[in-house]
């Protein structure tokens, strides 16, 4: 193996994590924690995503919602975590209360860990199949609900911060699945 492979089969394995860590936080976007809120709120969220996107050499699709994102936490000190809180978990149960697809964005994060691990161990093989198995299985379905449930948050949403973070979620599957078709209804 030349030197060039281990470095590249490190750099997929390290975006293969990375991805994995944006299907968890899509997760507790969900579950609507306290934690997660709170992650917003200082600013952690938009810094995870922002490397994200940086290190896939896409932030300029995400660059508004991400600055927008930064005025709601900077704008955090001037109102009560309760307040967000309260705001926070009424849209949340109203647009995603019952966890849809709950289960396909687990099995995607368990499918970008078994990638991640593959191109870390040195098998190229492995990580293009598990990287395969993604695509396959956001392409049975799960992209398009995926896509329909976020615009439809952005359209219902009270709150501009779950607007902003359902945008943000459609530009990380445009970029995950390549379809930036959904990005043009936003």
């Amino acid at each position: 193996m030349s030197t060039a492979v281990p470095e590249y089969a490190a750099r997929i394995s390290r975006m293969a994590q990375r991805r994995s860590k944006v299907w968890g936080l899509m997760l507790e976007l969900w579950e609507g924690t306290d934690s997660f809120i709170l992650s917003v709120r200082d600013g952690d969220f938009g810094e995870a995503m922002r490397e994200h996107f940086q290190d896939i050499g896409q932030e300029s699709l995400a660059h508004g919602s991400l600055m927008s994102l930064d005025v709601y936490s900077r704008g955090s000190r001037r109102r009560t975590f309760e307040a967000d809180r309260e705001a926070f978990l009424a849209d949340r149960d109203l647009l995603v209360g019952d966890q849809p697809y709950r289960s396909d964005i687990e099995t995607m994060m368990t499918l970008c860990r078994a990638e991640s691990q593959a191109w870390a161990a040195g098998d190229l093989n492995a990580g293009r199949d598990a990287r395969k198995q993604e695509f396959l299985h956001l392409d049975g379905g799960l992209e398009q609900n995926l896509v329909e449930l976020l615009t439809a948050n952005i359209d219902t949403a009270k709150s501009h911060v779950w607007r902003t973070l359902s945008r943000i979620f459609l530009v990380f599957l445009a970029t995950e699945t390549g379809h930036q078709s959904a990005l043009n209804q936003r």
